[in-house]
């Protein structure tokens, strides 16, 4: 079967495995992770704030 026209073999080591940023934007990005985490546990009844304060994650009640 014949490619088509303009396409090219592409070599995979034209993509970087991996990309680095800077030390704040990785926070951005994990405090985006977190909190997408948070509401989904929220909407689903709360399971893993459950679990984490069942292992003494919670707030210190002091």
């Amino acid at each position: 079967m014949a490619r088509l026209k303009g396409s090219k073999n592409k070599n995979s080591s034209d993509m970087p495995l991996y990309s680095t940023l800077p030390t704040e934007e990785r926070l951005i990005v994990l405090a985006n992770i977190i909190v997408d985490r948070i509401l989904e546990d929220q909407t689903n009844g709360g399971a893993l704030l459950k679990r984490l304060m069942e292992q003494g994650y919670g707030p210190n009640t002091a």
